[in-house]
């Protein structure tokens, strides 16, 4: 008897601990991401560049063979805000004001949609998991994606901010956004992991 009761008592523990787990998924990514001396090093370095708009700090994390910036107007064009942007730029072209000039297009400035920098602890960001597809898909289509992640997520209430991680553990993100109407707007900056080290590999503004 006393070992049936064992029995039950131990699969009744283990479907609450299953349950547990499949209700909180983000629980992995926050061990994870708290751990990370590098993750923590390249968000730091961004941070401190963004609130300063210091070019040779920025210079440090972005990545050398350049960054990819992306200009969407998810909300629509409002009577005609120009054209969409997505493209590759050399991270050296931007200049003391920390906007990257485009040809025939209003500068692409960075610290417009990051208000909350600095933040003095990585630690104690909130975490998300990026959606899978996001290892598959070229970053300049990020967008869905994003939105997707972030459906549901307490953060874009007010637009504060969060931290994303792929389930490969090679992209991550930090995001200052709002889903409006079911329309994702804000700024996300999007970093990757090569041969242990993070970079700066993309910035997405969301109109």
């Amino acid at each position: 008897m006393l070992t049936r009761l064992l029995i039950i008592g131990t699969l009744i523990f283990s479907s609450i601990s299953c349950l547990a787990e499949n209700k909180n998924p983000v629980s992995i990514q926050q061990t994870t991401g708290t751990t990370d001396p590098a993750l923590e090093t390249a968000f730091l370095s961004f941070s401190t560049a963004v609130a300063n708009k210091n070019v040779n700090e920025f210079l440090k994390i972005a990545a050398p063979e350049g960054i990819y910036l992306v200009r969407l107007f998810t909300s629509g064009t409002l009577g005609g805000r120009g054209s969409e942007l997505r493209k590759r730029f050399d991270p050296k072209t931007i200049n003391q004001e920390f906007e990257f000039p485009i040809a025939k297009q209003t500068p692409y400035n960075i610290d417009t949609f990051f208000q909350n920098l600095p933040i003095k602890s990585f630690k104690k960001l909130p975490r998300r998991t990026l959606s899978p597809e996001v290892d598959t898909t070229n970053i300049t289509e990020w967008a869905p994606l994003l939105k997707k992640s972030l459906k549901g997520a307490p953060e874009t209430e007010e637009g504060n901010p969060v931290v994303l991680f792929s389930n490969s553990s090679k992209y991550w993100a930090y995001a200052e956004t709002q889903i409006i109407d079911d329309i994702l707007v804000g700024g996300v900056a999007v970093f990757a992991r090569e041969n242990d080290k993070v970079k700066l590999v993309a910035l997405i503004e969301l109109l």
